[in-house]
């Protein structure tokens, strides 16, 4: 990747130009980053060499209910983890986080992932996180953010068909919370540990990055997020889980397939809500293949 004069970026990121001005360090070089689903983030370097991300606020983020100012608290909560980018400054308009060299685990071709993805999750289930004095860590609330993704779709995406799938997870969300709260406590969840988000370092060891979704929740939902997202068997997910976490598998198992109808519908608003903002070909194939899983499910 190469570094790029951060005044040719401006227009495109007018936040780099307010970035140079806040920091306190020098920044002579600005390059986009690809992959990021939710808004354009970048890498960034100083005069003395040294990387960072840059993740900016943008309309995208606004409309997805993402809060830079939470995410700065969550990796403060986790800044003594060696699992997670150290956080290196946040301003009104973004959040500077580490760069970590290495290369994401979906370019890594080992046929390991899903264990590797599963290691990622117990490592962050288990951490024991400080909170910082003041800070509000928010707790992920299903009903609060299909609502949020529903009020954002325009009238037409609102079909016969999705309108009667929202009132009805909507409904029965809260009896399932319910039920997976009795079985597991709370814990800080990432909600997008795919092994696109996951880095390994030239010696081997695993970072997470990108933590704009990451909340407090229970952990049946987040590893659920997670095999959706990989596509993993969830027998072999919660073994490989187990590894790891002392749980119950019978009792997961079977929460954890009562939570996939629910989460999906939620992925699904979200690239509706994502193909409104940049008409991405990519959001248009999600749907109809989340569209066609729900129907097989019975929604």
């Amino acid at each position: 990747m190469t570094i790029d004069c951060v005044d040719m970026y401006v227009k495109q990121e007018p936040s780099l130009a307010i970035l140079k001005q806040k920091w306190s360090k020098t920044l002579i070089g600005a390059s986009p980053l690809t992959g990021g689903l939710t808004n354009q983030c970048w890498k960034v370097t100083t005069q003395c060499g040294r990387h960072y991300v840059w993740r900016p606020r943008s309309f995208s983020t606004e409309t997805l209910s993402i809060s830079r100012p939470h995410e700065y608290q969550i990796l403060t909560a986790l800044q003594q983890a060696d699992f997670t980018p150290k956080v290196e400054a946040l301003f009104p308009e973004g959040l500077l986080v580490e760069w970590i060299d290495g290369v994401t685990l979906c370019d890594v071709s080992k046929g390991d992932n899903l264990d590797l993805v599963m290691k990622s999750l117990s490592d962050l289930h288990q951490y024991p996180w400080i909170i910082e004095p003041h800070s509000k860590i928010k707790e992920f609330d299903y009903r609060a953010c299909i609502m949020a993704y529903w009020a954002s779709l325009p009238e037409q995406a609102r079909t016969p068909i999705q309108t009667q799938r929202f009132e009805r997870l909507y409904i029965e969300s809260e009896s399932l919370l319910q039920q997976t709260m009795v079985l597991e406590g709370a814990c800080l969840c990432h909600f997008d540990l795919g092994d696109y988000n996951i880095i390994q370092k030239p010696n081997a060891a695993l970072v997470i990055i990108d933590w704009e979704y990451a909340a407090l929740s229970n952990p049946i939902i987040d590893i659920t997020t997670s095999i959706l997202a990989g596509q993993f068997d969830i027998d072999e997910s919660l073994k490989s889980y187990s590894k790891n976490c002392n749980i119950n598998l019978k009792s997961w198992t079977e929460l954890v397939q009562r939570w996939v109808p629910f989460l999906r519908f939620m992925a699904l608003l979200w690239h509706q809500v994502s193909l409104c903002l940049h008409e991405r070909a990519s959001d248009r194939k999600a749907i109809e293949i989340l569209d066609n899983q729900l129907k097989a499910d019975g929604f």
